[in-house]
């Protein structure tokens, strides 16, 4: 597999003097720091370690379409269907397995079609849900770190991220245990 120049593609998507930049690289950077400290831990392969930097740094290459002003991205769509617009910009760019955890990183292992149903998300009806250990960290990773400008550089606490978990439904709260258990 070869390597992919992922700056390089962060920089064709988001330009590189905007506030969308400056809070893009920070957060992706840390996530993908803490899950790269994860596959460590558990003795990934090389190669799992080489495409969870990848995607990490790739995961949230949506947010340049959504409308969010506090971050700099002034596309016209809603927040959540950043998941979606970064799996079709990485598919575009001929990666289909970072593709996929752009779209299931979201939430603790992404979503299932009876969440998206229930939670009248703006969403394809279908579940996206993780399913390799490498999605898995990099959603876990993800739950850490805020695009907050004012919290940016700030790891969450364990209490904080259990609170937000439990708020997301007892199927999210359940996995979040059983991550922490295998990742910490």
């Amino acid at each position: 597999m070869q390597k992919v120049d992922y700056f390089k593609i962060i920089q064709n998507h988001i330009p590189v003097y905007s506030l969308a930049y400056r809070i893009y690289v920070p957060h992706v950077t840390l996530v993908t720091a803490k899950a790269i400290k994860i596959a460590k831990k558990l003795k990934l392969k090389p190669e799992q370690i080489r495409f969870i930097e990848e995607a990490g740094m790739l995961h949230d290459i949506g947010i340049i379409k959504v409308k969010s002003i506090k971050i700099g991205c002034l596309g016209e769509l809603p927040y959540i269907q950043h998941i979606i617009e970064g799996r079709k910009i990485l598919e575009a760019e001929g990666l289909p397995l970072h593709a996929k955890i752009a779209e299931n990183h979201i939430g603790v292992g992404g979503l299932t079609k009876d969440e998206i149903i229930k939670n009248k998300l703006l969403l394809p009806q279908r579940d996206m849900l993780c399913e390799t250990i490498e999605e898995k960290i990099i959603s876990y990773a993800d739950l850490f770190y805020s695009k907050n400008p004012k919290r940016l550089f700030m790891e969450k606490s364990i209490k904080v991220v259990k609170a937000k978990v439990k708020g997301l439904g007892d199927r999210q709260q359940k996995l979040f245990d059983k991550w922490y258990k295998q990742f910490e």
